[in-house]
Formats: C-alpha cells, structure tokens, sequence
C-alpha cells in the first residue's frame, strides 16, 4: 500500500469529514476548525494518506507572540488504529515546527485518553502540568443558592493578573487552564487566554482575593458549552461560585458545562454530591517538547 504525507488544503474537506464522522459520535470540533487551520499564517495540518484515503490528521498552530505552538487535532480513522499513524504523524509535525522555528510544542489531553498519552511520551513529550476536570449536563442538578452574601465582581485581564499575584496560593502554578487551553499566568499569558472571557473574583474586606473564575462559551453542531475554570481558598467561596455557574448555565440555555480546576477545587469538587464517579481523580493534563 502506497502511504503519502502531505500538508492538507481546503480541498481536502470532504476527507476530514469522512475521517471525523465516528469520532465522540460525529461531534468532533476537527471538521469545524479545519478550515481556519488551512487559511491561518501561523497554522500547518498534515494528512497522512493510504491509496489516496486520509487516514490521519494533525495541526500545529502558533500561538501569537511567542516561539510556542499547540499540536492540536490529532486523529487517526477508526479502521486504521493501533498501526503507529499517529506516532508517525506527531513526529512529522514536531519537524514541521522545527522548520518554522517553533520552540516547544504543547499537547493536552485528557487522563483517561491513554492512547494519546502513549502517543506523546513516545514521541518525546513530557506532562508538565494538570487541572482537575469534570462535566454537568442538562437538567442541572439540585444546588444550593448563592450567598448574598458573597458579590463576585468582573475583573479583566489585566486585573485578574494581579490578583493572581496578590494571592500566589490561588493557583500555584505557572500555567493558567480555559477551555481545553493552558497559557503562562504572566499578563501576556492571561491576555491571550482569558481576554474573550467572563473573568469575576471573590475578594475579601482586606482586599485579597479568596476565589477567581472565568468563563467561554463554545456552540457546536446545535450543542452549546460553557467552560469554566474555578479557583479558590476558601471552600466556602468555593461552593457558593459552583451554585452560580450552575445557575448560570440553566439561564444560558447551555447543554453541558465543563469546570477546569485548581488544587483546593479539584479535592474540594469531590464533596459537592453531583459529580458523578466517571470523574473520579480525572484530570486534564499537559504535555511539553522542547525542539
């Protein structure tokens, strides 16, 4: 069989379809962000072909401002698995970016996808990072109300930033999780992530800050999601925030609603009595390569 690697166009939109349609029940954000993928500058997609059948997919996208890029969107069909197309196609795209002189490489995945994590320790990538992780789906569950007591107030990026400074205990680490993203919790970092974001903070009489959290909305094929990241040290706070984003999201009409979490919320999560068992110690993680 003849195997063909080759940078994807626009005009290979059927086959991306073809490929995609059994993945997470035709639901898979692949097919909708192709086409940016191909038309963006700092964007290159590989396709990996048999007899002229794409079999595999990946991208790699720059991320603005930096020598750094994610490797996104890596598939491979179903009836072509477990015969090394991925591993061969991660490794072509890390030589891809060495040619555009990207740096690092990120990758994130889920800790139950463990042939992806396979995939990037063999191709020589290293976990660099986690968030807790879990989903709510339509109809909600029962929740407790929101203190009046406790007044979120909207803060921007900027503000965020030195919030996160004031209190370091709040997220600990260098990296900052929205939306199945990470980027550094520097003011530029938090600028790329979180600037199409809600952001609000808890702050307490002293003026330091007990909670932050920030929210993106993502609507695909008819079905509409609200990520949300959610830090806190204090769990009270932190309970009081869960009862708002659920609120929220019973009047934002969404279908589901994802939470990204820090240390304290991620243990703290456990004792809501709404998470279900599938996302027992659930993590989102990611991984780094160095070029």
């Amino acid at each position: 069989m003849s195997e063909n690697l080759r940078e994807l166009t626009s005009d290979d939109q059927d086959q991306v379809d073809a490929l995609c349609e059994t993945i997470w029940q035709g639901n898979d954000y692949v097919p909708a962000a192709f086409p940016r993928w191909v038309s963006a500058a700092d964007s290159y997609t590989l396709g990996l072909f048999i007899e002229e059948k794409l079999v595999a997919i990946g991208n790699i996208e720059k991320t603005e401002g930096t020598t750094i890029a994610w490797l996104q969107g890596l598939r491979v069909k179903d009836t072509h698995r477990e015969k090394g197309h991925a591993t061969s196609l991660t490794l072509a795209l890390c030589e891809l970016a060495r040619e555009k002189e990207i740096s690092t490489l990120w990758y994130a995945t889920s800790s139950r996808n463990i042939a992806s994590i396979k995939v990037a320790e063999k191709t020589g990538f290293q976990k660099v990072t986690s968030t807790g992780y879990f989903r709510l789906y339509k109809p909600f569950p029962p929740h407790s109300k929101p203190s009046p007591s406790i007044v979120p107030v909207q803060v921007s990026p900027d503000r965020l930033h030195e919030l996160l400074e004031i209190n370091p205990d709040l997220a600990p680490d260098d990296k900052f999780p929205l939306a199945w993203h990470f980027d550094f919790k520097t003011l530029d970092g938090l600028s790329r992530l979180v600037s199409r974001a809600i952001n609000k903070a808890v702050i307490d009489e002293a003026g330091i800050p007990q909670a932050v959290y920030c929210v993106t909305e993502r609507e695909r094929q008819e079905e509409k999601t609200s990520a949300y990241t959610v830090f806190a040290t204090d769990r009270s706070v932190f309970v009081d925030i869960m009862s708002r984003m659920i609120d929220e999201s019973e009047s934002a009409g969404v279908d589901r609603s994802v939470f990204f979490l820090g240390p304290n919320t991620t243990e703290w999560a456990q004792d809501l009595g709404y998470v279900s068992e599938e996302f027992e110690g659930r993590r989102f993680l990611l991984y780094e390569k160095q070029l």
